[in-house]
């Protein structure tokens, strides 16, 4: 299963405060969602969960989830594009650019090159 690219990662993640709770990777996935902002949109793909999220200074972010490992990324600078999809981009250590579109498709693209496409559900 390829991995996305892990950029502006969140320093830590409470997963789960309450671990006689959470019983499985799922329900530890879907409770860490939008940490300490508002869900604005959730968003399911089979490798994926995907939030669109709001803080408290009214700053969107995108927040991907890993559903089997639980790597994370936080993308600040969300927009929604006219063809119905949210939209943030970020740059890694080296110059790379990567946009995260996430509606009816999680797509990921690199340098403006598609390396990811999964359907949401």
């Amino acid at each position: 299963m390829p991995a996305l690219p892990l950029l502006a990662v969140a320093p830590s993640s409470n997963l789960a405060e309450d671990s006689s709770f959470a019983q499985s990777g799922e329900l530890l996935i879907a409770q860490s969602g939008c940490s300490r902002a508002t869900m604005i949109e959730q968003f399911t793909t089979d490798t994926y969960q995907a939030f669109i999220c709001q803080d408290g200074d009214g700053d969107y972010f995108y927040q991907g989830i890993n559903r089997s490992n639980g790597d994370l990324i936080n993308v600040y600078g969300v927009t929604f594009t006219d063809s119905g999809y949210y939209m943030a981009t970020t740059y890694d250590d080296y110059g790379n650019e990567y946009t995260y579109m996430v509606g009816d498709a999680l797509m990921v693209y690199e340098n403006g090159e598609q390396i990811w496409y999964e359907p949401t559900y």
